[in-house]
């Protein structure tokens, strides 16, 4: 733009200049034109020799030069008249130029240059005087130092602006730089914060922009890793529990292995009693090897497939009642039986497990004497095993955590009695496993009663 108003103004300071120059070149024609009328009247004698004429002529003309002035709004228009063999005729202070461009001129053409001089810039114009068969060669100067001084300064306010624009824009990025990068550092400090554990957050301010989001994004991330560590920590508070009493969950088999041995150290018994007491140990022994590698595959392979069999109700009901029987005795417990007959497809020694650890349960409820139902109902809904004791019972929101791993309702009577609160974990998965249901129905001060159903049966 500087550029472009620089040319426009130097194109109408030339049709100046060149104005200028054919005004002058008018009046120096008319001039020259008189000068010769002059001289040719002065001397009309022949014996006046033509160097004498000449003489007198470039007189004349020197006296008509002198009178010649131009002005103009920007003061007095410099010239300089120069001969035919380029000799300096007259001149009124002008530059000391060479005369290189009057020698490209004809007599017919018009001629400019700018050029500098020092620190200063002129429109050169020359163009050709023929006046009475002589040629004379006009120069006008034209001082155009403002306009490449204007365009200098116009460079340098340009070039101020852009410096100063650059530093403010520098400025600016720092600033918005900062402003964009301070919650990325905020949440980079807590980042650091919660790998060393600690979960409170800064304050960050709300936005609805990326930043905002990422920070919203951010806080919730914190709650959600805070909530876990605090269940983690819940957990492995739990797990020491469970690691000082795991052994204890096989206890009711070891308790009846022990007991029927007990009996037959203890006492006199029959051939067949005794044939019946150690069948039993044997069972169990054995019974307790397989269920402990199930138990494994259960919980710790997570293993959900295992080889179903078709087993008729009653076998399960009196295997179940063969082991804890002795126990229930023992603490004047009543176990009333009753089972309607169908062929249940389950994995024995887990859905044994269930059961026996769901009677354990009811066996621990009570206090005193008692009395342990152990129902199984054949409806067409499916098969029911009902267990019901006439024991402490509980409350309802101990009754949502109960299948909850290393819960215990009464810790102080399972501690004694040596459970480590995840007996009903492993029944909820073996109960999952096999596609049945079980719920828990509890008062408190009267007793708890535990369904398990079985959509699936093989009939009678």
């Amino acid at each position: 733009m500087i550029n472009t108003l620089f040319q426009s103004a130097l194109k109408q300071e030339i049709g100046y200049s060149l104005k200028e120059n054919d005004i002058l070149r008018a009046s120096l024609d008319k001039e020259l034109s008189k000068t010769y009328q002059s001289a040719a009247a002065f001397y009309t004698d022949e014996a006046v020799s033509k160097l004498e004429q000449r003489q007198l002529r470039d007189s004349l003309i020197k006296s008509a030069l002198e009178t010649i002035t131009v002005s103009t709004s920007n003061g007095t228009v410099p010239f300089r008249i120069s001969s035919s063999n380029y000799l300096t005729i007259h001149t009124t202070g002008t530059p000391g130029f060479d005369n290189e461009l009057i020698k490209r001129l004809d007599h017919s053409t018009q001629g400019y240059e700018v050029v500098p001089l020092g620190e200063q810039y002129f429109i050169r114009v020359a163009s050709a005087i023929v006046s009475d068969g002589e040629t004379f060669y006009l120069e006008t100067y034209r001082d155009i130092t403002s306009l490449f001084k204007s365009r200098e300064n116009q460079y340098q306010v340009f070039y101020g602006l852009i410096f100063g624009m650059i530093g403010l824009s520098f400025i600016l990025i720092l600033f918005v730089a900062y402003w964009l990068t301070k919650p990325i550092k905020t949440l980079a400090r807590a980042t650091k914060s919660i790998a060393e554990g600690d979960f409170k957050l800064p304050a960050f301010q709300d936005s609805n922009d990326e930043i905002g989001l990422l920070a919203k994004a951010f806080r919730h991330m914190s709650r959600s890793l805070e909530h876990m560590v605090a269940e983690l920590e819940d957990a492995a508070r739990r797990q020491e529990h469970f690691i000082a009493s795991f052994a204890h969950e096989l206890k009711t088999p070891m308790t009846s292995i022990i007991g029927y041995a007990d009996m037959l150290r203890s006492r006199n018994v029959e051939q067949e009693q005794m044939i019946l007491y150690a069948n039993h140990i044997f069972q169990e022994g054995r019974r307790l090897e397989a269920l402990s590698l199930k138990l494994m595959d259960l919980i710790v392979l997570k293993k959900q497939q295992f080889n179903m069999k078709r087993v008729p109700a009653s076998h399960l009901f009196e295997s179940v009642q063969s082991v804890i029987s002795p126990i229930l005795k023992r603490e004047g417990i009543e176990l009333v039986m009753e089972a309607d007959e169908a062929n249940l497809l389950i994995e024995p020694d887990l859905m044994k497990t269930v059961c026996l650890n769901l009677l354990d349960n009811a066996r621990k409820s009570i206090e005193t004497e008692g009395c342990i139902r152990f129902l199984g109902k054949m409806d067409n809904k499916g098969y029911s095993i009902i267990i019901t004791d006439n024991g402490k019972g509980m409350e309802p929101e101990e009754l949502s955590k109960i299948t909850e791993a290393f819960y215990m309702a009464d810790q102080s009577r399972s501690r004694a009695e040596g459970g480590a609160g995840l007996g009903l974990t492993i029944c909820s998965q073996i109960i999952e496993m096999h596609h049945a249901e079980m719920d828990f129905e509890s008062v408190p001060g009267q007793g708890t009663s535990v369904y398990i159903r079985f959509k699936e049966v093989c009939g009678k």
